[in-house]
């Protein structure tokens, strides 16, 4: 829905031109796509309601596991190791579940890459206890901003500080020192702080979404939106997937 090519304005359908800002100087001959809030009305799955279904059988699934497990640690340990390895390496960041499980136990071997990946799956293993106990009232600026201090905070590389959202223009695809040459322009960034709220507010609300959406399009719809709002530098792949 909001990751469109901008190569020519017009290339975009009529809705995405009408979200587009001009970027702040140097990149003013560039323009940002503002999302709009989240929608609330339903979503039309057309080829993919076969997979929203059986998406929402293995949820199910999972929900009746959980109840009668007797040491759901044992998986529950894994599963969030895995999901930091996967998350981790789509933004370039590379480690492997093993090296992952060997690392919670002797830090002295683990990688730079690997301590980035354990720093996600450590922030996870915090959030969901967080998130279980307060419900959809976790979703807050404060939440965003530590999470991402905490998944961030071995990242050598990182500009800026952890925890903080971007000033700056940034653009995705093409070359990192060429916007001209992107595939999407994330929003001017003193739009950003609106944006991110239209995300939380999505996420934390009870409006229509919660009759006329299931949860699988919920979460997927508040991914898009926030990785369309790009707030942070770098690491928004990572939190997106909390």
């Amino acid at each position: 829905m909001f990751k469109v090519f901008l190569v020519n304005r017009q290339d975009l359908t009529g809705g995405v031109r009408e979200c587009l800002a001009r970027l702040p100087p140097p990149y003013e001959n560039h323009y940002g796509v503002v999302p709009p809030p989240p929608p609330e009305s339903g979503v039309y799955l057309d080829d993919i309601t076969a997979l929203h279904s059986q998406a929402m059988a293995a949820l199910g699934e999972i929900a009746e596991w959980a109840r009668t497990s007797t040491d759901p640690y044992l998986i529950s340990r894994t599963l969030r190791s895995r999901e930091a390895v996967s998350s981790s390496a789509m933004e370039g960041t590379h480690s492997t579940l093993d090296e992952l499980l060997i690392v919670d136990e002797d830090d002295e071997l683990a990688t730079q890459e690997t301590r980035q990946v354990r720093d996600y799956a450590l922030a996870l293993e915090k959030f969901l206890p967080l998130a279980a106990a307060s419900g959809r009232t976790v979703f807050t600026l404060d939440t965003v901003l530590a999470l991402h201090r905490e998944v961030m905070k071995h990242d050598t590389s990182y500009i800026g500080n952890p925890g903080a959202l971007r000033t700056t223009v940034v653009w995705i695809g093409g070359s990192r020192h060429n916007i001209a040459y992107s595939t999407y322009n994330p929003p001017p960034p003193d739009h950003v702080p609106q944006c991110l709220q239209n995300t939380l507010d999505y996420m934390a609300g009870d409006g229509m979404q919660m009759m006329t959406q299931s949860l699988i399009t919920r979460v997927a719809i508040a991914h898009a939106h926030f990785e369309a709002v790009h707030p942070f530098r770098d690491g928004n792949g990572r939190l997106a997937d909390f």
